[in-house]
């Protein structure tokens, strides 16, 4: 129970005891007046006295033991405090007294550079005189704790950071004498942090770009849809994202992709485990339009290593998907009519055409031989013959590398070659010496940036085609400038609009015609025509067949 009160209470209990037992036995005096009052009250107050002694010692004990544990706590806190925390001691005016190991390491000075200055010798100067004046008025006019973190500068000028803790201190009458400071070195921490924020502020950098040039969404381990930015809903065509929100992923795909398919669950289940998926998805707009994207489906993984939602940054690459399909389709049928072409032309070129020539040769001599004409006589008059089988025999060569160029520009293994030339002129150049240069009629086509091979190639090709397929007397194609286009126009049976389609189509040839390589030319005509960033239609003709090449890009 002692060990419950403080000394002053323990102190007047017994003073308190010695009074009651004193007014007590004097009462007993005075009442029956058995003995002489002085001597009476003076013996009590002796027995009293004796009988006080073992609660006094007991009571100076027991202060005793609490003044030892004080001192132990006491000194127990100051170690700890030692041990944990930066401690220093300024007078009045800011000038050091005190200081332990803790704040010499981290200030960088030892004990004696410290003492005797002031601490002002620690300042970064990051704390204006506002800050300070702060700290005085809490501290000595307020007679409170003051805290703040505080930027100090170590003897290396380097700077490090303290959580501070500072007080006042104050003589017996009042007057203000120093200031005591505990102080916590943050330096390590803050930098942890400043380190962490700027990794914070990458990252936050970097999903701001990835935001601003690509489509995001984001989905939780299911497959439901938990949010979107503003390209993604852009890309999907839905206006709003309450729309998608909460909706699962099949919504952007046909349902023939995950109906039933295994495959597709596994594809969200090996996500689910932490794999990263990447590749280039067919998927579904709002209003059942295709387009096509090259996404990622990253995990999101927390501490533990569960993943906890998925995130997919997508873009899209319709156009060049498309760009790649038309390509491939291009390469496929003409790279098979090119070869059809250069099959057939090489045969005629290099073996019935030569084959020809020289028979007719072997003909002529035998004719004249048995016929007893002069050779010379005989050459002039096959001159004319002859020339035309020569010319046409050059003109297809012409032609097949034409074909031959232009079948290696779509397969890539060149690049087109174009020049300003007069349309006019190239052509008459190339058409010369052919056997139909005389049904050709052309007008003044202008000059253009062009192939001048593949140009010429494709514009005969539409004139013999026109002369072909005509089943007029006297056959003519006119090759003219009208505007920005140029028209090529035969007097022929016409070709309706549905027959220009089904000819402008890979591998098709015409129902009429058995020759082989034939019906390829209008395809092969188009494809360049393209190349050129050019068009070719089919327009309303009275008679025959008039088709516009228009230069508008």
């Amino acid at each position: 129970m002692l060990k419950r009160l403080t000394l002053l209470s323990k102190i007047s209990i017994v003073l308190l005891f010695l009074l009651m037992t004193f007014i007590f036995v004097l009462n007993i005096t005075l009442i029956f007046e058995l003995i002489e009052v002085t001597y009476m009250t003076s013996s009590m107050c002796f027995i009293c006295m004796l009988l006080s002694i073992p609660f006094i010692l007991i009571i100076i004990k027991d202060a005793l033991k609490n003044q030892r544990l004080e001192a132990v706590k006491r000194n127990t806190i100051e170690n700890i405090l030692n041990e944990s925390s930066l401690i220093s001691k300024t007078d009045k005016e800011g000038t050091i007294t005190h200081v332990n190991k803790l704040f010499c390491d981290s200030s960088g000075y030892k004990p004696h550079e410290l003492l005797g200055k002031n601490h002002s010798m620690l300042s970064s100067g990051k704390h204006d005189i506002n800050f300070w004046k702060k700290m005085y008025n809490a501290t000595v006019d307020h007679k409170t704790i003051w805290n703040e973190i505080v930027t100090n500068k170590r003897k290396n000028g380097k700077t490090y950071t303290v959580d501070s803790w500072i007080m006042a201190e104050f003589d017996n009458k009042g007057n203000h004498i120093g200031f005591m400071a505990v102080r916590h070195n943050l330096t390590g921490l803050y930098e942890s942090l400043e380190k962490l924020k700027n990794k914070e502020d990458e990252m936050t950098g970097i999903m701001n770009a990835i935001n601003q040039s690509s489509a995001t969404v984001e989905f939780c381990t299911n497959g439901f849809v938990i949010d979107a930015n503003n390209k993604f809903l852009e890309m999907t065509g839905y206006p709003t994202l309450h729309e998608i929100q909460g909706k699962h992923h099949t919504i952007f795909m046909d349902e023939r992709e995950y109906d039933n398919n295994n495959e597709y669950e596994m594809f969200w289940k090996s996500i689910k485990e932490g794999v990263i998926k990447y590749g280039e998805y067919m998927r579904i707009r709002k209003d059942g339009s295709i387009i096509w994207v090259a996404g990622t489906y990253t995990p999101i993984i927390d501490s533990k290593g569960k993943t906890v939602k998925i995130l997919k940054i997508a873009n899209d690459i319709t156009g060049s998907i498309n760009q790649k399909i038309e390509l491939e389709r291009k390469n496929s049928y003409l790279e098979h009519a090119s070869k059809i072409l250069r099959h057939d032309m090489h045969s005629g070129i290099n073996t019935y055409i030569p084959r020809g020539i020289s028979s007719f040769e072997r003909r002529l001599i035998k004719f004249s031989e048995e016929n007893d004409i002069h050779p010379e006589a005989l050459e002039k008059m096959f001159e004319g013959p002859m020339k035309l089988l020569k010319g046409g025999l050059a003109h297809s060569q012409k032609v097949y590398n034409g074909v031959k160029e232009f079948t290696n520009l779509v397969k890539k293994e060149s690049t087109m070659e174009i020049e300003k030339a007069d349309l006019t002129h190239i052509l008459k150049i190339y058409l010369k010496n052919t056997a139909y240069s005389s049904s050709v009629s052309i007008s003044e086509l202008g000059n253009e940036i062009v192939n001048v091979s593949l140009f010429c190639t494709a514009v005969d090709n539409l004139i013999r085609n026109g002369l072909k397929y005509n089943d007029s007397n006297t056959k003519l194609v006119k090759v003219y400038r009208k505007k920005e286009n140029i028209i090529v126009e035969d007097n022929g049976r016409g070709m309706t609009k549905s027959e220009f389609e089904e000819y402008s189509k890979p591998y098709t040839r015409k129902r009429n015609n058995t020759e082989s390589g034939s019906g390829l030319g209008l395809n092969i005509c188009i494809a360049i025509m393209k190349e050129h960033g050019w068009k070719l239609n089919l327009l309303k003709a009275r008679k025959g067949t008039k088709l516009e090449i228009s230069l508008d890009k």
